[in-house]
Formats: C-alpha cells, structure tokens, sequence
C-alpha cells in the first residue's frame, strides 16, 4: 500500500518517464492542477465580482463612483448574511449540531448510541462548531458551494507508570495498555517483597502434577513475588479537525456533482513554512525551504493560473497593504509557499484498479503521498444546479439588484443635491471668462452699467417625478427577498419546522410558502453537513486503535470498546450512512418548554404504572414495555435516557424493596375489605349450596313415599 512521505522530486513539470510512483503521481496532479484550473476560471471571476460586492467595494462598469458620488446601496450583504443566519440556525439546534445515527435493528441500539456520542464529541467539542457551519454557509452562498476538509490531528503521547504485583499481575497491566492503544516498555523491575500468605494459600491448594516438596515451595515463592516495575507508555490521541477549505483555492471536475465520484480534485493553502511545520510535524525545516514553491512572488510569476487564486485571495481581503510573503529578507521560515493537496484516482499497484491517492507538496518537496479508502471532503450547495458540481450563487443573482440599485439611489442623491443648492444666473456680458476658466470661484464684473436687479435672475426650481424612485426600491427590496425565499410579503420566515409539541400557530408558520422555500435550501446545506458527520465516523474507525479513541468509545459505551470498529475488523456489515439530523429550533418558547416536561413527566409517571405490573418471572418483558418510552423521550430531545427512566437493574430493586416492605395501611384497607367480601362470597355460595342439599333431600323422600304408596307399603307419614 502506496504510503510514503519526505521525498525530493527534482523538476516536477517534466514528463515522469520511468521515474517512480512518486514522481508519476506528483507529475500528473502538477499538471491537473492548472488544467483544472482553467475549468473553474469563469468560476472563480464571478466569485471575485460578488466579493466585491459582498464587501461594498466600487466595481469598475458596475459601481463606481459618478460625479464624486461614491454610495452603494446594499443588497449583496444583507441577502448573504441574512440566508447564511438562517441556515447557521437551523442547522445547529440549540448552538450545537445535532443527530443521530439510525439504528439497523433493536440489537444495534447500544452499538448506534455510541457511535452518535462519539462523533458529536469530535464536532462540537473538538472544534467550534457554529464558526465551522457559519463560515462553511457564507461561503457557499457566496461562491456557489463551501468545502470543508476533515483531517485527523493525531498528537504522541507518553505516561510513565510505576506499578506494583507479581510477574502474572504486571503481564495483566501491561495487555490491558496494549488493548488500549498504548505501547509499553518496560524500564526496570526489581523484588520487593514476598506475599506470604498467597504462598501459604497457593502450598494449601492440591497440585494436579505433584512434585517434590521444595519444588512446590520455590514455584509458590516464585508466583508470589511482588516487583516494581516502572513503564514508558507510548501512543497517540487523535482527534478530527474541520478545516475551511478557501472556494478561490479550490479546483474540481465541473461534471462531477459527488464529490466522493471527482476523479480528481484539490486545492492550494498558502501558509509560511513555521504554520507548515506546525501542521505537519515530520517535515524538514531546511529541506522544505529548499524545495518549496513560494508565492505568490516566488515561483509562480504574476499572471500565471496558479497565482490567479492566490490574487484573487488577497483582492477579497479588505485589509490595505501586504503581509510576509515570498521576499527573500523576511525570515526564511516565515515566508509564505504554496502547499498543494489533492487527490487523484490511479492504478498504483498495477492491479487494474484505480485507488484514491492523496498527495501532498510544494515546489520539488512532496510531504506524503498516500493511498486513502475515501476522499475526506465535504460539499455544502444551498441551491444546486442538476448535473453540476457548483450550484447557483445567492450573491452573483443579487448583484444585478446591487448595481439597479445603487444606480438609483445615487440619481437620487444628485437630484437631492442640486435642489438644494442655492444658484444664481448673470447676464454673461457682465462677467470675466477667463477668471471663469480658471477656476476662480468669485465673479468679476467688467462694466460699471450693470445693474443687479436686472443683471442677476434666479432659477427656477428643479423639475422631476421623484416618486419612480420609491416604487423601484420597493420593487428592488420585494424582488430581493423573493430571491432569498420571502415569496410571500406577509408570512414570515420562520426557521422551526413541525415538530411534537409545537403550539398550532407554529404549525401554520411551517405550512407557509416561505417556510417551504426555506427548507427546500436547509436540506441542501443538511446535505454537506450528513457528508461531513459520515467523514468524521469513518476517520474515528480509521483511527480506532489511538488511545484516547478507545477511551472515547469506554466513555460513550459504559465501558465498552468500540463496537463500530470492532465491526469493521470482524467483516461485519456496519455503514451509518443513514443520519437523522435535527434541523429544527425545538422547543424554545416558554410553552413549548413547559410543554416538554410535562410530556417527560407523564413518560416517567406511565412506564412506572406499567413496570410495577410486569411479572417478576418474566424480565424479558421489560425491554418490551420501556422501548416506546425511550423513544418519546428521545422524541422530546432527552439523551440520557437512563437518567430519565429506570433500568432493569432498578426495577428489580424497586420490586424487592416493594416486596420486603410490606403493604401500606390503605393496602391493608383495601385488601381486608377485598377479602371481607370474598367471605360474604363463600358463606352465600355455602348457603345456597345447602338450600340445594336440603331441595334434593326433600325430593328424594317424595320419590321414596310415592314409590311406597304405590306398593300399598305406606301407613303414616310425619311431617317435620
């Protein structure tokens, strides 16, 4: 497996001949990197026209100034900003993102949890989630789409352990570290002691292969000798970052809407080679000065392709003049390079196969390049278009609007100025040309004739219809709401969702054509996030064997190891592709509040009737009865379940200690006046069953005296 890193690849632009995979590979992207390039070009100039308007700078044949008016009437930015709050918003519930991985059956319900846990811990712990969906939301709304990168951050870790017990006791200690990621080295031992009394024991106990007396006491001695050892632990703790992948740094195959189908892809990051060294520990410092490829002054000359992504970088920043770049008097490890990273499909084990391989360089120094399962990038497209990798761009349809806009604003403006401006006519044959001509502002009267009550007249006012001008910025706002989805001037855009528990005005907010328009946009960003999630999942299975990912995984499985990647190493099916994730604001106002505890309190009350009635004998039953339970709390956004409902542990102490103590006194009642009409039951029933005797008696005698009657037998009868 192609896996390699620190390699010097002299003149990277020739053709690769026979040289090695490394060369071939590096060679290939070098050149698909600016092919590629000219296939995003339209792309990145329209992203660069709506930076500018983005950040209200005048635009030649667009917005700039007229006649000293400079203003800008603001379109662009509003529109951004207010569709990127509300995809931020209902992305991330509650200022977190939230979701959870579908379960395949029942049996996966523990194995599911964890892993949710898990990855929730890298994304909203590990790094600052709402500046990762914000930012990734700007920019596509910006740009057409926003990239994120998931990377693995993987930092050594040492401990040093000086532990206590006999031989078996510290091979005990040292597999349990192994299990846990760590490598042991074991530094030093020494005796200090003899537990007697497990001699004692062990010399007591009967041997299957009996031996000589002293054998058995030296074997004893031997297992119960306590050394201390001291440990070197060594390992990893790995965690994700999410990185921010600059759109006017990125190049793709347009055709290719999944960017896990690309057949080639990558992006340059400019940094200085102290922020490389940082990011990439194993490279080397004087080598990678060397070899790198500095820009944008460095290597590749104003006007090449590879710098038109690094100006338009520097143009859609609005900070005047530049920072440490390739000069050669800066400190040489403070001047910035250009890394290139991307990832390419090619058959490099000559198998017939193409795999994913993922490089890394600058100028000749290629820091790795390597075979990958999967390309670790995700594409958020809030409005994608059928067939295409980059959607519609929210700031490029408003920037029409910006430039009508302004245009009309500023005649405005003017009219506004000259109206209000005090001017004056004199009859020209009175006034000086020349001093006119020069700029002199005052008027020079020529003859001694004139006269100012007939020589100076006053304009007139300024005549004009004003009133198209409100009418259009009217129209101009309607049509740009519209853009955004406010089809419907009088609903609002309201970023809940139906959920359980919403009041019924809620409910008819969701059902508006501006709430449906708004959810149409939220899935498509939802989209790039399931993407980003599913990424992050697979690098924790990637990375299992880390310490601090086994800890993890103890932590969010009550003990148990990772049961994803357990999974994976057994060749069993496991894929959480499927996600639900939570794009709803919940539960926020005070009723919806009040009305989620009292759905989790009556949860509680119902399933404490349901388990006290559950048959002892019959334990299977209560995972049965508590499911529906855990399910409408899961529902209502409870995530500890157990912290809401009993377990099966607690319900058997719960049945014991109703069982020990006894009946309480309104039982008693209640169970003396069940068994005072069960007695008043049976002494009817005896009753009746004697009146019956009695009945059958009486009948038998008839039938005797009937039958001796008619023999003639029959002399008296007394009557009792």
């Amino acid at each position: 497996m192609l896996d390699r890193q620190n390699i010097i690849v002299e003149y990277i632009e020739a053709p690769a001949g026979n040289k090695g995979i490394v060369f071939q590979v590096a060679h290939e992207v070098y050149l698909k990197m600016v092919d590629y390039l000219r296939l995003t070009q339209a792309k990145n100039t329209f992203n660069r026209l709506s930076d500018y308007h983005y950040l209200n700078i005048a635009v030649s044949n667009s917005t700039e100034p007229i006649r000293g008016i400079d203003y800008i009437h603001p379109v662009v930015t509003p529109g951004v900003d207010y569709a990127t709050a509300i995809i931020t918003k209902c992305l991330m519930p509650n200022g977190k993102v939230n979701f959870e991985f579908e379960r395949f059956s029942e049996m996966d319900s523990e194995q599911s949890n964890q892993a949710t846990e898990m990855v929730k811990y890298m994304i909203n712990s590990k790094n600052d989630s709402y500046a990762c969906i914000r930012d990734w939301a700007q920019d596509s709304l910006l740009h057409k789409n926003g990239i994120v990168m998931v990377s693995p951050v993987r930092d050594p870790i040492t401990q040093y352990k000086e532990v206590e017990g006999t031989k078996d006791q510290l091979r005990v200690f040292e597999t349990m570290a192994a299990e846990k990621g760590l490598t042991v080295k074991r530094q030093n031992m020494r005796k200090i002691d003899v537990n007697l009394e497990g001699v004692m024991q062990e010399m007591m106990t009967p041997d299957d292969e009996p031996g000589t007396m002293q054998e058995e006491v030296n074997g004893a001695i031997l297992a119960n000798t306590v050394y201390r050892a001291k440990y070197k632990m060594t390992g990893f703790s790995t965690s994700v970052r999410i990185k921010h992948v600059a759109q006017h740094y990125f190049v793709c195959n347009p055709t290719i809407p999944n960017i896990q189908d690309q057949d080639f892809l990558g992006f340059y990051d400019p940094m200085t080679i102290h922020e490389c060294k940082a990011q990439f520990p194993y490279v080397d410092l004087e080598k990678l000065a060397e070899h790198a490829a500095y820009g944008p002054a460095g290597a590749y000359q104003a006007g090449a392709l590879e710098n038109d992504l690094a100006l338009h970088a520097r143009d859609s920043t609005p900070v005047p003049g530049q920072g440490v770049i390739a000069s050669a008097g800066a400190d040489r490890y403070s001047r910035v390079i250009m890394l290139t990273t991307a990832w390419i499909r090619k058959d490099v084990d000559g198998d017939g196969e193409e795999e994913i391989v993922e490089v890394c360089f600058s100028g000749s120094y290629v820091l790795y390049v390597k075979e990958v399962d999967f390309i670790p990038l995700a594409a958020m497209c809030p409005k994608p278009i059928t067939g295409n990798f980059f959607g519609y761009s929210l700031a490029e349809r408003l920037v029409p609007m910006q430039e009508y806009a302004t245009s009309i604003a500023r005649a405005e403006m003017a009219f506004a100025m000259q109206a209000s401006t005090p001017r004056i006519g004199v009859n020209p044959e009175f006034i000086d040309a020349e001093e006119i001509q020069r700029g002199v502002s005052a008027m020079f009267i020529l003859d001694r004739k004139f006269d100012a009550t007939k020589h100076i007249y006053e304009f007139g006012a300024m005549q004009g219809n004003l009133a198209y001008v409100q009418s259009s910025m009217q129209r101009f706002e309607a049509d740009k709401m519209a853009m955004i989805g406010m089809t419907s001037p009088n609903d609002v855009l309201n970023p809940e969702v139906m959920k359980d528990g919403n009041s019924g005005f809620k409910l008819q907010l969701a059902m508006g054509p501006n709430q449906l328009i708004q959810d149409e946009m939220v899935k498509n960003c939802a989209i790039g996030l399931r993407d980003m999630i599913y990424i992050v999942w697979k690098t924790l299975i990637q990375y299992s064997d880390d310490y601090n990912i086994q800890q993890l995984a103890a932590i969010c499985g009550k003990g148990k190891p990772f049961m994803d990647a357990i999974s994976m190493d057994n060749y069993e099916f496991i894929d959480r592709k499927l996600i639900n994730i939570d794009l709803a604001l919940g539960f926020l106002s005070d009723e919806n509040r009040l009305t989620r505890q009292q759905l989790i309190g009556q949860a509680q009350q119902q399933f404490g009737q349901a388990m006290m009635a559950l048959d002892p004998s019959v334990p299977e039953l209560f995972s049965k009865i508590r499911r529906p339970y855990e399910d409408t709390l899961r529902v209502l956004g409870v995530k500890d379940v157990d912290a809401y409902l009993p377990t099966l542990e607690e319900a058997a102490k719960i049945i014991q200690a109703q069982a020990a103590k006894g009946p309480s006194a309104e039982q008693q009642e209640t169970q003396s006046k069940t068994d005072l009409n069960k007695a008043k039951t049976d002494e009817t029933i005896a009753n009746t069953l004697f009146t019956q005797k009695k009945a059958e008696d009486i009948d038998t005698d008839n039938m005797f005296e009937a039958l001796a009657a008619k023999r003639d037998k029959l002399h008296s009868v007394q009557v009792d």
